[in-house]
């Protein structure tokens, strides 16, 4: 709505403006005007290219310049019969032309400014209505009255013209002019805020801005995502109190999604860094050393990382008529203390270009998929849409530490977030929303009773269910082994690392003069600028295809994998669980090393280290004491050979009981029998002890055992 009289010089400037700038997007607003389009958006930039002065007066007196802008629209010169009288004209900044305000820079001084606020999208309310002109009829004599309506506090009339008595009134709907409204909260990002939740501003959006987002849902399908919100930074005057304390909001007057949280990456600087390492015969080990040098590798470790380059680099989505397949490599790391988790995983949250990683506690309070929550919101309750953190990280990766800390019911909706479309469909408290979880996602976790006992099946161990363990690509089981000659390989790694770098820390500080040593311990062979820039460049440029004979070779693996125990022979139990989701995610994993390489086709040698890799995965099916891969392991219920030794176990026990005296069998006789048929003696306490919790056995005194 434009207000009196706008200046007329600064009209005839923008009508100057639109006729040298923005002929074809008037023409083109005036075709679709009203039902398909209601605004002519124009760049920041191009208003300072055409006169500084007005661009300035535009983010100093925005609605002076704006109400000018669009009186300019109004009087435009149109080769049709059509009235813009009510279109809009929304400054934008897509270029980046405007400074960028962070949420915790605004202050008194930018109240009444137009500016630019960087931040993420995190929460929206359903869809609500603003009168901008109310019609009130007086209950006494009939007459109405218009009352131009401001954001704030609702306008009634003083008195009524007519009769002149202060109402009652009534407000007649129908009569009204009244616009869609929605209440946006906006959160610092992640990398900006000084606390867990960051500082936030109320964004309200209106009419057709309501509706922005170019999803199904508007906008309440891009809650998670990082949004630049334009607009005027004003007072919340309802918010006011005895001490004259105000809030500030934003009066929305156009919103910008950056394709890429990470453009701030210079691609091109790093290019020819990053081309001479995938050129490199060994870029996948110069990848792997290079996420967190600080560590010393065992052959666990290092295969895990391998799997964290194939996760950083990704694999791509294919969505045609014939069939979909998803692109996200899902990971999971459950490991012992000690083994370097969570530094390994803060180092991959730095090198990804887009990442939300959070712990178990922090996740409680943000939530896994999304939550409608009722609060007080910019003066008034509303339900909001609040997405978690799956949402959040949609195009980019996701990490949750302490994974074991919020299984719950919530995460059943963990599947179809991460397989198939990958998208979390809303619908609650009135809100209907399609939110994308096309992220990769690492879970890493502590096994259940602290430390992994290896000779238990790994399910018991591990607590995530059945569908989701389903669904990780890659799943590494990270032992401690207590080894004299490994743990002294460990310390002397620890204690290098430490010496060299702080031996740069002081010299940096100048607290040392002597230059510091050349390192040999903490050797980075890729920048983690060059890396991330790699990374970036991949995802976004690089897409292989299989060649034959890398497809021959994954498909010679599956096979192979399911025949590991002559699955294709008449025992079918001994058949191995690799379902077709396996062969997909070896695919995957293939093609993650081959972008990773800068290579358009997947070559034998991506497949060979992808099959590599899944056999350590697999490798948690793998029976320590028959060499052979067991379901068991893995799936529900005891791995067979563990299941032929407590038979054996249990029939020792018969066997020394004595005969129908009631007692049981001496404990040492069976450790020793059991020894002598060759039975580790620790082993067979462990099994006896499992055997009593599962009433196998009995004690019916000390020192005594018999089968139940």
């Amino acid at each position: 709505m434009t207000g009196p009289n706008p200046d007329s010089e600064l009209v005839e400037k923008f009508e100057e403006f639109f006729r040298r700038y923005y002929s074809d997007d008037v023409g083109e607003l005036a075709r679709l005007y009203p039902k398909e389009q209601k605004s002519l958006i124009v760049e920041f930039g191009d208003i300072y290219k055409f006169d500084t002065d007005v661009a300035d007066d535009w983010l100093t007196h925005p609605s002076t310049v704006r109400d000018a802008a669009e009186e300019a629209l109004r009087l435009y010169d149109l080769p049709i019969d059509i009235s813009l009288g009510s279109a809009h004209v929304r400054l934008t900044d897509t270029r980046g032309a405007m400074e960028r305000e962070s949420i915790g820079d605004l202050g008194a001084e930018s109240i009444g400014d137009y500016v630019a606020v960087r931040g993420q999208l995190e929460k929206v309310t359903d869809k609500l209505y603003r009168v901008v002109e109310a019609v009130f009829v007086c209950q006494r004599c009939g007459h109405e009255t218009t009352v131009p309506q401001e954001h704030g506090e609702f306008q009634e009339p003083y008195q009524c013209a007519s009769c002149e008595r202060q109402g009652p009134f009534k407000l007649d709907p129908e009569r009204s002019e009244l616009v869609n409204l929605r209440k946006l909260k906006v959160t610092e990002l992640p990398e900006e805020r000084s606390n867990a939740q960051g500082e936030d501003i109320a964004v309200f959006v209106e009419d057709d801005l309501a509706d922005w987002g170019s999803r199904e849902n508007g906008l309440p399908d891009r809650a998670g995502e990082e949004i630049v919100a334009l607009g005027q930074y004003v007072l919340d005057e309802s918010g006011t109190n005895d001490n004259g304390e105000f809030d500030g909001w934003l009066l929305g007057g156009a919103l910008h999604f950056p394709e890429d949280a990470a453009r701030d990456i210079d691609v091109e600087e790093y290019r020819e860094e990053f081309e001479a390492v995938a050129a490199a015969d060994d870029t996948i080990e110069q990848l792997r050393d290079s996420i967190a040098p600080q560590l010393d590798l065992d052959e666990d470790v290092e295969a895990a990382f391998e799997g964290a380059v194939a996760w950083l680099f990704d694999s791509y989505r294919i969505e045609q008529d014939g069939g979909s397949f998803r692109g996200n490599i899902h990971m999971g790391w459950i490991g012992d203390p000690g083994k370097g988790k969570s530094t390994a995983a803060s180092r991959l949250s730095h090198l990804s270009p887009k990442c939300e990683y959070r712990s178990g506690g922090s996740l409680k309070k943000v939530g896994l998929t999304s939550a409608a929550v009722q609060e007080e919101f910019a003066g008034k309750t509303e339900w909001t849409l609040q997405p978690g953190i799956l949402p959040r990280a949609n195009e980019g990766h996701c990490i949750i530490d302490e994974v074991d800390a919020v299984m719950d019911a919530e995460t059943k909706s963990l599947h179809d977030a991460l397989e198939g479309e990958q998208m979390l469909k809303v619908d609650k408290a009135g809100i209907k929303a399609n939110l994308p979880t096309r992220t990769a996602l690492l879970a890493l976790g502590n096994p259940t009773h602290g430390r992994f006992d290896r000779y238990e099946p790994v399910a018991e161990q591990v607590d995530l269910d059945d569908a989701l363990i389903d669904r990780m690509d890659l799943l590494f089981a990270l032992t401690d082994v207590v080894n004299e000659e490994r743990d002294r390989s460990k310390a002397s790694h620890i204690i290098g690392s430490y010496r060299e770098l702080s031996e740069e820390e002081v010299y940096e500080r100048g607290a040392r003069s002597e230059a510091p040593r050349d390192r040999e311990t903490v050797d980075q062979p890729v920048a983690d600028d060059v890396f991330k820039a790699m990374i970036l460049y991949a995802r976004e440029n690089v897409f292989p295809v299989l060649s034959d004979e890398a497809a021959e070779m994954l498909e010679d693996f599956y096979v192979d994998v399911r025949d590991l125990n002559g699955g294709h022979a008449e025992d079918d139990d001994a058949a191995i669980p690799a379902t077709p989701r396996k062969l997909e995610a070896g695919i995957r994993i293939a093609t993650a090393f081959a972008r990773a390489c800068l290579s358009d086709t997947v070559e034998p040698e991506h497949a060979e280290r992808a099959i590599r890799v899944s056999k350590r995965v697999i490798g948690l099916n793998y029976d320590p004491e028959t060499g052979e891969f067991d379901a068991g392991r893995t799936d529900e219920g005891e791995p067979k050979s563990q299941q032929e030794r407590r038979k054996r176990i249990k029939a020792l026990i018969d066997d020394l009981d004595d005969a129908g005296s009631g007692g049981g069998a001496k404990m040492e006789d069976v450790l020793d029998a059991a020894q002598s048929e060759g039975i580790g003696r620790s082993q067979a306490e462990h099994d006896i002890d499992k055997l009593g919790g599962q009433g196998e056995v009995m004690f019916p005194a000390h020192g005594e055992v018999r089968t139940t």
